[in-house]
């Protein structure tokens, strides 16, 4: 009896004190979207019944990977927080080969990855899992002009497999009346329906928003981020990068990535410059998970996936690796859908210094100080109050630091290769009266209890 009392005393006091969840729910607006981009064939085989022409010792051949694959592997994805999914092209070829970019029906669906059925069961449950499917139309410059059949072929497989976007690759060289269009035809379809295009170049992003793309593959950064693959390096023309965005009405919207079907892996410039890889990919994806932007990750980047040019960045993923790299992605998920400032607020940059970059962000009075040491030595660096506010503290969202000011200034230490997420929030005070009934009381209790108990025990019997 007297040891069940004790526990009750000891758990009054932690489940008055137990919070909710530290992260909020993702409202999904298409800035808090994060994608997985997946080349099909090279993903995941679940479907031996279409492996003809399968080869993995020829990197230009078929490996195996198919529609069934990506539907058995979603869970994977949903745990490390991915809302939306982007599927390399998936039609019929030209040639019986792998390169996906020389479409010759988009109407049917390349035997090499399944069936049209297999689309509908893998868009049916990516989406009860909440998971958005966007498929790669496989553009390219063999296509002819395109025209209302590939509007039709476009409408058709949102009609019937209730597919959630579509991807225009030379998106400049498509005739804006065709792309406002396809953008119109579908909408009326679906109205949250999705259309993102890439660009070959940079200079005319807002031309290509006004054409009903709702958003664009952003190329400006990539040379910036790869400085991360060797450390102790400025980032270059930071702030013209930020800059340059804001020819998009909206730069939180804009598609960001480091690793794609086009570049060398970011692992292959690491190693080239024998760094390890995986602290040059966290402080990357820190970059990329915190900068106005949707973070898109190239399947394998997870794993350290290596690779130079096209094809040989295209190797098979490896499901049986390290997880370092996942779990890092989904603690920067969380962190992410749940402080607004990442994802729609304001971006200034505090210092970049050889290797050390700390910029904030800042939505309706809430601010995130984002602090990326890709150095070889612990790095210091002093905040105001001026900068973070009046009474508030600094909480760190990936090492649990917690910062209080000293003399209005605050005096910030980030380990070697480590990045830190601060928030700014209200100094924390003691709360007497929760303290009093949280603790004080349930003491007394046990206390009143013992010598009531004690009493009685010695008490002789007549």
């Amino acid at each position: 009896m007297k040891k069940k009392i004790y526990m009750l005393a000891i758990l009054i006091p932690l489940l008055l004190l137990a919070s909710p969840p530290a992260f909020a729910e993702d409202t999904q607006t298409i800035a808090e979207e994060s994608i997985y981009y997946i080349v099909v064939d090279r993903f995941n085989n679940a479907d031996s019944s279409n492996d003809s022409a399968v080869d993995l010792s020829n990197p230009t051949s078929y490996h195996g990977g198919d529609l069934k694959g990506v539907m058995s592997r979603l869970d994977y994805l949903k745990d490390m927080g991915f809302t939306t999914i982007l599927l390399s092209p998936i039609f019929e070829n030209e040639t019986d080969t792998f390169y996906p970019y020389v479409v010759k029906d988009r109407s049917v669906i390349n035997k090499h990855y399944g069936t049209s059925e297999d689309v509908k069961q893998l868009v049916k449950a990516a989406h009860d899992k909440g998971i958005k499917v966007i498929l790669d139309l496989g553009i390219s410059s063999n296509d002819g002009p395109l025209n209302d059949e590939f509007i039709e072929d476009a409408k058709s497989w949102v009609q019937e497999a209730d597919i959630d976007g579509y991807k225009l690759d030379l998106v400049d060289s498509v005739s804006a009346d065709l792309i406002t269009a396809l953008s119109t035809e579908l909408k009326v379809v679906k109205a949250n329906f999705r259309l993102i295009g890439q660009s070959s170049g940079v200079d005319n992003l807002g031309e290509l928003e006004t054409k009903g793309l709702d958003s664009v593959f952003n190329t400006m950064p990539y040379e910036g981020i790869t400085s991360f693959s060797v450390p102790d390096q400025p980032f270059k023309d930071i702030e013209k990068t930020w800059e340059q965005a804001k020819q998009f009405e909206n730069p939180n919207s804009m598609i960001n990535f480091f690793d794609n079907p086009n570049t060398v892996r970011f692992t292959h410039l690491a190693t080239e410059a024998n760094e390890h890889p995986a602290p040059r990919i966290k402080s990357a994806l820190t970059y990329l998970y915190t900068t106005p932007g949707i973070p898109t990750i190239f399947y394998g980047t997870e794993i350290a996936l290596n690779g130079t040019e096209p094809p040989d960045n295209l190797g098979l993923m490896d499901f049986r690796t390290d997880k370092e790299l996942v779990d890092y992605i989904t603690l920067l998920s969380k962190i992410r859908s749940g402080v607004p400032a990442l994802t729609k607020g304001s971006i200034e940059l505090v210092k970049n210094d050889a290797g050390l970059l700390v910029f904030k962000r800042e939505y309706e009075g809430e601010k995130a100080f984002v602090a990326i040491n890709n150095t070889t030595k612990t790095q210091s660096f002093t905040l105001t109050t001026d900068q973070v506010g009046e009474d508030k503290e600094l909480t760190g969202l990936i090492t649990e630091d917690l910062v209080r000011a000293t003399d209005d200034e605050f005096h910030l230490v980030v380990n070697r290769d480590i990045s830190e997420v601060f928030v700014a929030r209200d100094t924390t005070k003691i709360n007497y009266t929760l303290f009093v009934s949280v603790f004080i009381i349930p003491i007394l209790m046990i206390g009143f209890i013992y010598l009531s108990k004690r009493r009685h025990g010695n008490k002789k019997p007549e």
